[in-house]
């Protein structure tokens, strides 16, 4: 587990940390959120025990996600 000083040191100028989220499969995936383009990372973070998806590698990138759409026509 993290202590709040770790979770912090994961944080730069460019990412900050947002939430996490416990998978199905037993694994926790963190969202972290770009800056200034307000894009969501979905990255693992632990790998569960049981875990049979071998893309589920510690650090790997599972997803992004765009935030609001109308913020780039602005």
């Amino acid at each position: 587990m993290r202590t709040s000083s770790e979770t912090a040191g994961r944080s730069s100028t460019h990412y900050a940390f947002d939430s996490l989220h416990a998978l199905p499969c037993g694994c926790v995936a963190a969202i972290y959120r770009t800056h200034p383009w307000d894009v969501q990372v979905v990255a693992v973070e632990a790998r569960g025990p049981h875990c049979v998806h071998q893309q589920h590698e510690i650090g790997s990138v599972l997803g992004l996600e765009m935030g609001e759409t109308d913020r780039l026509s602005r």
